[in-house]
């Protein structure tokens, strides 16, 4: 940091050393010129070729009071005597007239020795304040109107440029010179002379310069001013855009004046108000800037320089130019010392704060003050300016823009910064909701069952004063579930996560889905649903999962908010567009009100009749509608009701009506019924309207070995099923036109149960309310497309495993087997398995198998002689307590202690699982908090020992005295204390204590290992 402002002070100190030596130079010029006397200069000695230009200065002849023309001087009576002025020089103290010191007429002739002949011009900047110019008697240019008297003087201060040949003699200048206000008369800049083409290159080199300059202020002026624009908390910038406005226009109408050549009509008095007003103007915008960037808290010094510039800027245009005139030496000059004071003192109290920005504005404040010292100096002697103070206004502004740039970049780099940040708590947003959601989920369907299953529970029901509690928490319950899902579906649109995924769609199927799926919640029993769809509708092109979203949401607005009457869906074509309408006969909403109807997050006065929830569920019915390339238009009226209308696209090809269009189509894409029977296979019907998932499912049930029957259409399903032999599975799609999946699966279950034949149900939506719909139908179990095959032949085995389970049990009635099986147990388990088919379809799969297993084991064991593995008894008994896990949940604890070098022992069949069952069923049931069975099996000398205990409600003595005498039948505690008496000669040691648990150990010798 201090070598920074080392170098700065270095640059300072050096910038400011070139300015006095090139201040000095510019007011005390080397004199190297040729200079006149007594109205001759001989400048035949000068090379105009090669050493270019000269100034006319010195001795001209000066005729006071007149306006003479060449040929006046051709005459040799010439009027008056002339006298000789010097050039440079203002007629102040020279000339004294009616008009005042200075102001008069007169007329200015020199002589100019040359030695060539040649195309000769003369330039003249500042002659005021008008004038005629005359070379070798033609006149050449001029400015203003000269003249002797001040009725038909004009002023006028521009640039004039002439030429005229030399032809074997000198070259004679009359300049006719008049000045009557605003600033005293005379030759007050010296005419440059030489070769024309030389003159015009220093004239256009000048022009050059100045249009350079206008025009890097005016492009500031404009960047800055757009930068405002952007960053409007940023005022600094818009006072430093006014700075270059007003610096830009000053030197626009300073020196070559290239803004008469833009704008010729510009008069005299205007541009020298703007003169006055331009510098005052620049400052007060520069010293703005200053105190703005710098942060700095307004005083009363500023406050009154403010209201005195604003004051006198304002006076410049009421007031005539010649006051300001007078005024401008003392007063311009004190109000600019007391600006810059102003300025430095914001920088000093700045400094304090270590910014670098304090010692930028220090070289700011040095350019401004060289760039105005300069451009007073030049005003007040009429000098040129020269070519090096061009640079001083733009190094200004580019030592201010690098400030600027400098605090764009660490703004940006700030920026940058926390957008890092706020992506970081964007991510960690999106995984709070993701979690939280989830957590809130589980509760939140765990609410919505369990008050369901209160509500549906035909053996114990409710109280009818809790029964409509349950029934409210019930609707809270699904009322929050929506919710929850909304919000994610809000937070997907808004990070462009949802992408459709458009398809010829029915309209009127899906409205039909939609209003099903509606009927099955609580709605009002006063509100009914209407279908006012015409016939002949055409399909139309849409994500038909987003439609229905977008369908339910408006249809489901309606129903909330209206009390009494109807919620109609209606439609009509408009050439390749299908407009779709929405209408309710609520209450309706005020006009007032409507724009902030589809805001997220927007809740609506209660005055308006829309009120309740998070109002996402309009807001993301809009925000599907944009996504289709529509807008969702909202009419109504307070009284009348309210209506939602939308446009979709007819889908190219099925301008026909749906109906027609369910037809096949003559193309290669139509899939024909598709049959495919194997002997002693499970058969499965499979129906889905798009012939490529027809042929993926086909695939998939072929490779799994199954025999099939494909169909396109829930017509020909439910024809299938009505003419052939029962399928073991149906997978069936969800949506379809005409007959839809939902009517084909209530036809199914009208016929047969859920065990008799499962429904796998396909859909594109995994929406909630569709899993819903698709369980109160009579699924067994739900698939989202697009599947992973893998999950999908998992699901088709465990329901074909569920379907032969369940048939085998049905079937084999073997009295061994009727004794085997507890009957309430088998039930207990499928009742199970449907609950989970609504649930976990994961857990559903390991139930199954758990059960698959148990039962095998069960069927097999009887077959496999008088003795089988210890590790397939395990199998058994982990089977059955997975289960019973399953429907004890928390209340069931197992622990298992196996010695591996025991397990391959054998023993009897079904020894070990009923001594776990009745420590289940007999030890840990009745236990309200339930309990643990922990399973031991230890290697002893010459036997291995297997010891069941759990910490369950225990026996008393009379207990255990009744369990040891009593004779029971089936596979139970007596049928395994008989077998291992009759195979082993050994009985069940049990022992037990009412409230503390039972213990039963099983020995078997040593001999009984393979």
């Amino acid at each position: 940091m201090k070598r920074q402002r080392w170098i700065l002070a270095g640059m300072i100190v050096l910038y400011a050393a070139m300015t006095c030596i090139n201040l000095y130079q510019w007011l005390r010029p080397l004199s190297q010129y040729p200079v006149a006397a007594r109205g001759v200069l001989d400048a035949r000695e000068w090379d105009f070729a090669s050493q270019g230009i000269i100034p006319l200065q010195g001795e001209w002849e000066f005729y006071e009071g007149v306006l003479l023309e060449p040929r006046d001087f051709r005459k040799q009576d010439t009027a008056a005597a002339p006298r000789y002025l010097q050039v440079p020089e203002g007629w102040k103290n020279v000339i004294h007239t009616e008009a005042g010191n200075g102001f008069g007429a007169g007329t200015y002739r020199l002589i100019v020795e040359v030695a060539e002949d040649n195309l000769y011009g003369i330039r003249a900047k500042k002659i005021r304040m008008s004038n005629r110019v005359f070379m070798n008697g033609v006149e050449v240019g001029g400015s203003g109107r000269p003249a002797v008297t001040e009725e038909p003087f004009i002023s006028s201060n521009l640039p004039v440029l002439g030429a005229a040949g030399a032809e074997g003699g000198p070259v004679e200048i009359i300049i006719q010179v008049a000045s009557f206000n605003y600033l005293e008369g005379g030759l007050v800049q010296t005419p440059e002379f030489g070769f024309m083409g030389d003159v015009l290159k220093r004239r256009d080199h000048d022009r050059l310069a100045d249009t350079i300059l206008v025009t890097i202020l005016l492009t500031f002026s404009l960047y800055f001013g757009a930068m405002f624009r952007q960053w409007d908390k940023e005022p600094y910038l818009k006072f430093f855009s006014f700075f270059c406005l007003a610096a830009g226009l000053f030197y626009s109408i300073d020196n070559e004046i290239i803004a008469a050549g833009i704008v010729p009509s510009l008069t005299f008095p205007f541009l020298q108000k703007l003169l006055f007003f331009l510098p005052i103007a620049t400052f007060l915008f520069f010293t703005h800037y200053v105190y703005s960037y710098l942060e700095m808290r307004d005083n009363l010094i500023f406050r009154w320089l403010r209201r005195i510039m604003y004051a006198a800027m304002a006076l410049i245009w009421v007031l005539p130019n010649y006051w300001f005139v007078r005024l401008l030496n003392p007063g311009g000059v004190l109000l600019y010392a007391v600006t810059f004071a102003v300025i430095l003192h914001a920088i000093f109290m700045s400094r304090s704060k270590g910014r670098m920005a304090t010692y930028y504005m220090l070289i700011g404040v040095f350019f401004l003050t060289t760039s105005w010292l300069f451009a007073h100096l030049r005003y007040q002697f009429a000098l040129d300016n020269p070519y090096y103070m061009i640079a001083t206004p733009l190094l200004l502004v580019f030592s201010q823009a690098f400030l600027m740039s400098d605090r764009i970049r660490e703004a940006h780099r700030k920026s940058e910064a926390l957008a890092g940040q706020l992506i970081a708590y964007d991510k960690q947003k999106d995984e709070f909701l993701a979690k939280t959601s989830h957590e809130l989920r589980t509760p939140l369907h765990g609410i919505v069952n369990l008050s369901q299953s209160l509500l549906d529970d035909k053996l114990s029901p409710l109280p009818a004063e809790h029964r409509e509690n349950i029934y409210l928490l019930h609707l809270m319950g699904r009322r929050l579930v929506g919710l929850v899902h909304d919000i994610l579906d809000m937070n997907r649109i808004r990070h462009g996560q949802l992408n459709l995924h458009r398809k010829p769609v029915d309209l009127r199927s899906t409205v039909r889905f939609v209003m099903e799926t509606l009927s099955l919640s609580a709605a009002k029993k006063e509100v009914r649903l209407a279908d006012a769809l015409p016939d002949g509708l055409p399909l139309v092109l849409a994500d038909e999962d987003r439609l229905r979203q977008i369908l339910h949401n408006l249809i489901e607005n309606g129903l909330k908010f209206t009390p009494l009457g109807m919620v109609t869906v209606s439609a009509e074509q408009h050439d390749n567009r299908l407009r779709v309408v929405i209408a309710d006969t609520g209450p309706g909403i005020p006009e007032d009100q409507l724009p902030r109807l589809l805001r997220p997050f927007e809740q609506l006065d209660a005055s308006s009749g829309i009120q309740g929830g998070l109002g996402l569920g309009l807001t993301i019915a809009k925000e599907l509608a944009e996504l289709h390339g529509t807008e969702l238009e909202v009419r109504s009226k307070p009284g009348e009701g309210s209506q939602f209308a939308f446009m979709l696209p007819i889908a190219p090809g099925f301008a026909e009506s749906a109906a027609a269009a369910e037809a096949p189509p003559e193309s290669t894409d139509y899939f024909e019924r598709s049959e495919e029977r194997v002997q002693g296979t499970q058969h499965i019907l499979i129906v889905d309207d798009e012939p490529a998932n027809l042929k993926v499912l086909i695939d998939a049930v072929r490779a799994a070995g199954y025999s099939y029957t494909a169909v396109g259409s829930g017509e020909e399903a439910l024809s299938s099923l009505l003419s052939e032999r029962k399928p073991d599975l149906v997978m069936l799609d969800l949506m379809m036109p005409g007959v839809s999946g939902l009517e084909v699966c209530r036809e199914v279950r009208s016929r047969l149960g859920l065990a008799e034949l499962p429904v796998l149900m396909l859909t594109a939506s995994g929406q909630a309310k569709d899993v819903l719909a698709s369980f109160e139908a009579g699924a067994n179990d739900i698939v989202q497309k697009p599947f992973e095959l893998a999950e999908l032949n998992a699901r088709m085995q465990s329901l074909l495993a569920m379907k032969s389970s369940s048939d085998h049990a049905v079937r084999r009635e073997l009295d061994f087997l009727q004794a085997q099986i507890m009957p309430h147990f088998l039930y207990n388990s499928l009742n199970a398995l449907m609950g989970l088919s609504y649930k976990d379809g994961d857990k559903l799969r390991e139930t199954i198998h758990n059960l698959t297993t148990y039962l095998r084991h069960k069927f097999t064991f009887v077959f496999e002689g008088e003795q089988v593995q210890l590790e397939k008894e395990l199998e058994l008994v982990r089977a059955y307590l997975a289960i019973e896990q399953l429907r004890f949940g928390s209340r069931l604890e197992v622990v298992y202690h196996i010695d591996a070098a025991a397990a391959s022992c054998k023993l009897p069949p079904l020894t070990l699982q009923p001594i776990v069952e009745n420590a289940v069923r007999h030890g840990i049931g009745p236990k309200p908090d339930g309990g643990r069975v922990t399973i031991r099996i230890n290697r002893s000398v010459n036997e291995v020992i297997i010891r069941v205990e759990d910490d369950g409600v225990g026996m008393s003595e009379t207990a255990l005295k009744t369990l040891d005498g009593e004779q029971g039948r089936g596979v139970g505690f007596h049928n395994v204390n008989r077998r291992l008496q009759a195979l082993y000669g050994r009985r069940l040691h049990v022992s037990s204590r009412a409230g503390e648990g039972t213990a039963v150990i099983i020995q078997l010798p040593e001999g009984s290992e393979p």
